[in-house]
């Protein structure tokens, strides 16, 4: 392994959760694909198309933190920022790269550890809804999405440039 996460935090609309925060899985974004099989094919193509599927990040947190709590289950187009951050060591040459995920999304689905008398119990919850994404390793942008205008860079290079400049959006 040659690049070790060694801790992170999270931090949402500014308020610093890290401490709180156990595990949290971030999304990759993932192209729809639809399958062809044109005539004289023999070997069908799973095709990417211009879309993204949908993003979902879960965080599990250790106690019952009251100010993520009512964040749940909010109506439409309420959305949270939320930025993960991430110590990552290069093993190669024991430098310690920034990792930042900022997400921009709902947290709209949950679940509670069952209580019990001296045992630690916390809350997990599901952001969906998401509307932005950003990764980046030492200031250097992995990907970038935006529901609209629709945004999708990677590495650098937007991948939807001609699309939004047909449809008149650049």
């Amino acid at each position: 392994m040659r690049n070790i996460l060694q801790g992170f935090t999270m931090h949402m609309n500014g308020a610093d959760f890290g401490i709180d925060t156990e595990e949290v899985t971030l999304p990759i974004p993932t192209p729809t694909t639809q399958d062809y099989r044109g005539g004289g094919m023999d070997m069908q193509v799973s095709m990417a198309m211009a879309a993204i599927e949908s993003l979902e990040v879960t965080v599990k947190m250790a106690g019952h933190s009251v100010e993520i709590m009512k964040r749940m289950a909010r109506g439409p187009g309420k959305t949270d920022r939320v930025t993960f951050r991430g110590a990552v060591l290069t093993e190669m040459d024991g430098v310690c790269l920034p990792h930042v995920c900022i997400i921009q999304g709902a947290i709209n689905a949950g679940s509670r550890d069952s209580w019990q008398r001296g045992e630690k119990s916390g809350i997990e919850f599901v952001m969906n809804s998401i509307v932005y994404m950003r990764y980046e390793v030492n200031d250097q942008i992995i990907h970038e999405l935006q529901h609209f205008p629709a945004k999708r860079i990677v590495d650098g290079v937007d991948q939807l440039a001609d699309i939004n400049r047909a449809l008149g959006y650049a």
